[in-house]
């Protein structure tokens, strides 16, 4: 029996930054509430990579920025999503006749 498959760390900053990229592409998809692809492979931060080159901080500023956009906006979409559940719920409740058996099994 085999665990989980850990994916491979980043080979590189700039291939770290599109992993954690996709991660977010797909986070904006689902609050959207759109179809997303499938869940890419787990973020691994990368290693022995050194410091992350200048060229690319202002890139990874952006999708900080952007990241922490996403985390605030997951709580009001869960408020969202908890308040249709409820509703739902009681409209399925008025609307729906309990169930009542029809026939009885005598042989049992």
């Amino acid at each position: 029996m085999t665990g989980p498959e850990i994916p491979e760390r980043p080979a590189s900053w700039t291939e770290a930054l599109d992993r954690l990229e996709a991660h977010a592409d797909r986070a904006e998809h689902l609050l959207r509430g759109e179809s997303a692809e499938p869940a890419p492979a787990p973020w691994q931060p990368p290693a022995e990579l050194g410091p992350l080159p200048n060229e690319l901080v202002p890139r990874a500023r952006q999708l900080l920025a952007r990241q922490q956009r996403l985390m605030a906006a997951i709580p009001a979409v869960l408020s969202d999503k908890r308040q249709q559940q409820r509703i739902a719920d009681r409209v399925g409740d008025a609307t729906t006749a309990a169930v009542t058996p029809i026939y009885l099994d005598v042989t049992a």
